[in-house]
């Protein structure tokens, strides 16, 4: 039983951090945001709905049935896995995770028949290329249980992430409830977009402003530098007054007179 359950806490691991992975790199050259956006619901590396189809897809694979029916499966699966959680936090805490809606053949801006292609192609994917993988490294994990601390290190981090995550859309919740506006439904992932958006225009303004706050205090500190290198009487070469780029000016004097 422990065995069984180090299997799918491995698998469901897995699987959260190799979505993660996924969904960042297609939001930043194919999503809406096209953007660098920490995708999802919390806050680090995972996403716990490829976690949960990983182990899933895994059970699938294992039944010794048609591979057309396991295809069919898999579609019902993913696309499931999708619409019922994009509906609990649609109806509970009236934020949308992901939009759809200018999609043909939406169901609630939740689900769409392109994206069950998608997750049907990922499925066929985990299925041919990484279910033998995962079956090797389970094998491996079998025999060297002091491995479960990494695992274990991992579920305490989520826990908190969820519960810090949780408590954001309860927020998000609250606020939507006082909107004059009734039936208001926050854009969960525009939110973000939006916020990076805003942070780099201001990151730009200051930047702005520290370039020329910079060029100024260098203008200063050359100055100051010019004053506190300025050669001696009595020790000429105690200052270090740009002492290098004048021997070099030096140089080229003496080769520019000579090619005359």
């Amino acid at each position: 039983m422990i065995i069984f359950i180090i299997k799918y806490l491995f698998l469901f691991m897995t699987g959260s951090l190799m979505g993660w992975g996924l969904e960042v790199v297609y939001r930043k050259y194919f999503g809406k945001a096209r953007k660098w956006i920490n995708p999802g619901f919390l806050s680090g590396p995972y996403l716990p709905l490829y976690g949960t189809g990983v182990c899933l897809l895994y059970i699938v694979s294992e039944l010794n049935v048609h591979l057309g029916i396991k295809i069919i499966m898999f579609t019902i699966i993913t696309t499931g896995i999708e619409y019922f959680t994009g509906l609990f936090f649609l109806k509970y805490y009236k934020t949308r995770l992901w939009d759809y809606t200018k999609l043909k053949f939406n169901i609630q801006g939740l689900i769409a028949p392109l994206y069950s292609v998608f997750w049907t192609i990922l499925a066929l994917v985990f299925y041919f290329v990484l279910y033998p993988y995962f079956y090797n490294k389970i094998e491996f994990l079998y025999g060297n249980l002091e491995f479960c601390l990494f695992i274990g290190m991992f579920y305490g981090v989520i826990l908190v992430d969820v519960i810090n995550s949780f408590n954001v859309v309860s927020r998000l919740k609250k606020f939507a409830e006082l909107a004059e506006e009734k039936n208001v439904v926050i854009n969960y992932e525009q939110l973000k977009i939006d916020i990076k958006d805003k942070f780099e225009e201001l990151s730009d303004r200051v930047e702005e402003f520290e370039t020329d706050f910079e060029k100024r205090l260098n203008q200063g500190m050359q100055s100051l530098k010019v004053k506190k290198s300025r050669p001696r009487f009595l020790l000429p070469f105690k200052g270090e007054y740009e002492l290098m780029q004048r021997l070099h000016e030096q140089i080229e004097k003496r080769v520019s007179r000579k090619k005359k």
